[in-house]
């Protein structure tokens, strides 16, 4: 047999062996989403249920806590500080406000869920029947109903005020996702980190309070002078809130800086989170 032949036969080789590991993988991947993913939505759903279990209204609270933060928020911005932003009139600036308190209150909501998810629950690292990876995704999932509605609210309003575009219909689902899987990555690291440092629940007030500040709710990066504009670009947050508030409140696509930077945040945050609750949840157990 020539070298040449060897070569290709080995190239055949390497090529199949890989196919075959791809294959593997996808099959395994199938498995679990067939296996665990009923339990995990079975789970979602129960934590929703009793969220709002016990209360007078019950999940009607699921609509009145967005919408009072809403007119809060807008009442002080519009009415209180009557910020103006060019180009756009106060009812359209409230639409601005409310898409980005949006994400704030998701943002909100994940992380001071997430962050006791796993603290005092040693035998949930070491569950087989449901996955310890799986609880970060069920306490984020479980918290989308205030923020979800939220966002369903600012939606309606913007349509009403014609000042969504149909950009809106891809941008807005997509960047949601991406906000979902940067939040359960975020959780998977810090949950477990919270169980040894356990300070990290007693800045998340802290960090709530610094999100909603720095992020750009309240204004676009043109009115922010450009000593200080790299305090945006430093909060994670600002790329899904400009991502949000552009077809919303602005009629237009987000900029390319910030859809690469959600998309970045969303994806990679989302994969070293759970390579890092994989590989870290067994040096954790001992503080749980």
């Amino acid at each position: 047999m020539t070298t040449g032949t060897c070569r290709v036969t080995a190239g055949l080789k390497y090529s199949c062996a890989r196919r075959r590991r791809a294959a593997e993988r996808k099959e395994t991947s199938m498995e679990w989403m067939r296996l665990y993913g009923p339990r995990l939505w079975n789970a979602v759903k129960h934590d929703v249920h009793q969220r709002y279990a016990g209360s007078k209204f019950g999940s009607l609270w699921a609509i009145l806590y967005p919408m009072a933060m809403l007119a809060f928020y807008a009442t002080i911005y519009v009415v209180v500080f009557r910020v103006r932003v060019p180009n756009l009139t106060p009812a359209t600036y409230t639409v601005l406000v409310m898409s980005g308190l949006s994400a704030i209150i998701m943002f909100s909501e994940s992380i001071s869920n997430g962050l006791s998810v796993i603290s005092g629950q040693r035998a949930l690292l070491m569950n087989t029947v449901f996955p310890a990876e799986l609880l970060p995704p069920r306490s984020v999932l479980a918290s989308q109903v205030p923020s979800l509605a939220a966002l369903c609210i600012t939606s309606v309003g913007a349509i009403v005020l014609r000042s969504a575009s149909p950009i809106a219909l891809l941008v807005v689902p997509l960047t949601w996702i991406l906000l979902i899987m940067f939040m359960i990555g975020l959780v998977w690291i810090f949950s477990l980190l919270a169980l040894a440092l356990r300070d990290i629940q007693q800045a998340v007030g802290i960090v709530n309070m610094a999100m909603m500040v720095l992020s750009p709710m309240a204004y676009t990066p043109d009115m922010v002078p450009d000593a200080l504009k790299f305090i945006i670009w430093f909060n994670p947050m600002s790329y899904f809130v400009l991502c949000l508030q552009a077809p919303l409140a602005l009629g237009t696509w987000p900029s390319a800086f910030a859809m690469t930077g959600a998309c970045a945040l969303g994806l990679g945050t989302f994969l070293v989170g759970l390579s890092f609750f994989r590989r870290a949840r067994y040096a954790f157990v001992d503080y749980a």
